[in-house]
């Protein structure tokens, strides 16, 4: 495959929808494609979009498009003339992106579209509102599992990556491939239900415009957690092996503004091997990671959680292990439909810096969200579905939050998570956001926005854009969605896989 098929930049990030920039909508009438859905132009033809995109199912395929225009305006391509008011983009000539110029006298309109490759997944990108869709760029990344004749590829991408870990190639190797076939029923049943058996997908991280179509695109190998941007530039996770469903070991890329490779992060603690679920790389130079260690208990071999938290500029250095404050026996974990060799009591999926300066922390398998002394390590409250719970919830009707992931204080110091809903919400998940008293140990329910049919069994969160808009990757549903507070869509993205997180914000 060729080297740019597996990393792609499209344009100047500043030239993206440039307030500056205007164009004249009244020309174009629409782009209208023969192409049957979901391997046609996406999304459908808007005056306001500027940008779209385009999926080939298969290397002869052929995008044929036809312009609708007012009388007299003349049609450009690349800068060239066309001569009839229709074209077509053959999917070998990808990835491409496509300059359209529509001009008649002093009146001009510009376009574009980006042909991708074939492996890449549809993004089945729907706008329901294009004036209210919010400003900001989405980061995001779509996990699918790579069929065997992509796997040299993967192989060496994690080469690359792992140069130090040599010795443990097959080890890992085997790891994945056991991995592979133990992914749960359900996760499988998710993940693959939206994908075409006949193509060859391969997992990417990628940077999408306002509306959902890509600027940067990255294959990611074995895997990776969440791609986020920082004051530095960009960090995602990378996977060096996965010990079983769902823990993904290894460390997190480091890339520039201009998505050069400029190191890693990972936690340089004897037995603690980085975890790839939770980084964050904060302003003041803090860096949060979160890792796993290994004990015997009992006979049997249980995996903890450990919270790391550094600031070489102010002298911070926070190891937190979760064996020292919560016992295995509070933990619901799912190990037969799971396949597990180890009990992952805890797992971990978030760290996050309260306002007060203590942390809160989710641990998927104790069901329930803790506050953690920034001093002690102790643990001041549990918040959830477990058994270590201890809240009541108020104006809430299921009682509570299960398999939880991405908690965030919110401005107003209210809590928002995704609620994946297991044994909880039928056949659906949900977003929350609750207002704590820790004096009484209450947790009301301020606002839900519940999604039938669409239970993430793994993975998942939702983020505040702004005061009133939100956007929420729905994990194993492989489903994105931004909406307003008060439940109505503005635009969602569908390309099925696993969609770990999403966020929506402003480049600086």
């Amino acid at each position: 495959m060729k080297k740019q098929n597996l990393e792609f930049k499209f344009t100047d990030l500043d030239e993206v929808y440039n307030k500056n920039n205007e164009t004249d909508a009244s020309l174009v009438i629409d782009i209208s494609s023969s192409n049957k859905e979901p391997y046609s132009l996406s999304p459908s033809f808007d005056p306001i979009v500027k940008r779209y995109c385009w999926v080939p199912e298969k290397k002869s395929d052929q995008l044929s498009l036809t312009f609708t225009v007012i009388e007299d305006t003349e049609i450009y391509v690349n800068d060239k003339l066309l001569v009839s008011n229709n074209i077509k983009i053959s999917s070998k000539d990808g990835p491409k992106e496509y300059n359209f110029k529509f001009q008649k006298n002093e009146q001009i309109a510009k376009y574009s579209l980006i042909s991708l490759p074939i492996n890449f997944p549809p993004l089945n990108i729907k706008i329901a509102d294009s004036a209210m869709v919010s400003e900001g760029n989405i980061f995001t990344s779509v996990f699918i599992v790579p069929k065997i004749v992509h796997w040299p590829l993967i192989v060496k991408d994690v080469v690359n990556y792992f140069p130090e870990l040599k010795k443990y190639y097959i080890k890992f190797l085997y790891q994945n491939i056991k991995t592979r076939i133990n992914i749960p029923k359900i996760v499988k049943f998710q993940t693959e239900n939206k994908l075409n058996k006949k193509r060859k997908y391969l997992p990417y991280i990628m940077l999408l415009d306002k509306f959902g179509v890509p600027l940067w695109y990255k294959m990611a190998g074995f895997g990776f957690s969440a791609f986020r941007p920082f004051f530095y530039g960009y960090y995602y996770g990378a996977v060096s092996n996965y010990p079983q469903f769902a823990i993904g070991l290894g460390k997190t890329v480091l890339l520039d503004k201009d998505f050069n490779f400029k190191g890693y992060k990972q936690i340089n603690e004897k037995d603690i091997d980085t975890e790839l679920h939770e980084f964050q790389y904060l302003d003041d130079d803090t860096v949060i990671q979160i890792g796993s260690k290994s004990h015997q208990i009992e006979n049997q071999t249980v995996d903890s959680g450990i919270i790391s938290i550094e600031n070489n500029n102010t002298g911070t250095k926070f190891l937190w292990d979760s064996i020292d404050h919560v016992t295995p026996d509070s933990s619901i974990v799912p190990m037969k439909e799971w396949g597990m060799r180890t009990n992952d009591y805890f797992h971990m999926n978030a760290v996050r810096i309260l306002h007060d300066g203590n942390y809160l922390a989710s641990a998927r398998h104790t069901q329930t969200i803790m506050k953690i002394d920034k001093s002690s390590g102790e643990i001041i409250w549990h918040m959830g579905k477990g058994s270590l719970n201890n809240f009541k919830f108020l104006n809430d009707p299921y009682n509570g939050f299960s398999h939880q992931h991405a908690p965030e204080e919110l401005a107003n110091s209210n809590i928002l998570l995704w609620d994946n809903g297991i044994n909880s919400i039928e056949n659906g998940s949900r977003v929350c956001e609750y207002k704590i008293d820790e004096k009484n140990l209450t947790a009301t329910l301020i606002w839900s926005k519940e999604f039938k049919d669409l239970q993430a069994n793994v993975a998942g969160n939702c983020f505040q854009i702004n005061e009133n808009t939100f956007i929420a990757a729905f994990g194993s549903q492989g489903y994105i969605e931004e909406f307003n507070k008060d439940g109505s869509k503005l635009l969602s993205i569908d390309p099925g896989g696993l969609i770990y997180q999403v966020m929506k914000s402003e480049i600086t």
